[in-house]
């Protein structure tokens, strides 16, 4: 066996790393646990009250983030530790279109999109012929 190959295997720093991937490992399984309850609870509260649960939007936006942290540690991509190792992620949520005290009509929003794209394509407009065969013939009879 090579030198380097058995310096790594005894070196203390890579099965620290492990024993991490295998603790943030635990964490991610937790996490999805929570985002699948998340997901239910936030589609039952916007087919009941018409709107999202907006503090759930926000530690629902933290938790994707904090999956991602996790991803990037297990991949190697970074060196820094998720929470609790470092601080909690504190992202501004999305889903303003869903914090509307306005019923949302899905139905309608994509009719609306497909009357739009209809209206701004011209049925006159053809699509331009390919003339790089013409092209080709040109330089071959010079």
């Amino acid at each position: 066996m090579e030198e380097t190959t058995r310096q790594r295997l005894v070196s203390s720093d890579i099965w620290i790393r492990a024993l991490y991937m295998v603790l943030f490992a635990v964490a991610f399984g937790i996490a999805r646990f929570i985002i699948g309850f998340l997901v239910v609870f936030q589609f039952f509260a916007v087919l009941f009250t018409g709107r999202a649960n907006e503090p759930l939007l926000q530690f629902g936006k933290n938790l994707t983030v904090y999956i991602y942290e996790i991803l990037e540690f297990q991949t190697f991509n970074t060196e820094l530790h998720p929470f609790p190792f470092s601080t909690w992620p504190d992202e501004e949520p999305g889903g303003e279109a869903w914090l509307d005290d306005t019923d949302i009509d899905v139905d309608a929003d994509i009719d609306d999109e497909l009357d739009a794209s209809e209206t701004t394509a011209d049925p006159d407009d053809t699509e331009d012929v390919d003339d790089s065969h013409e092209d080709s013939d040109e330089k071959d009879k010079k």
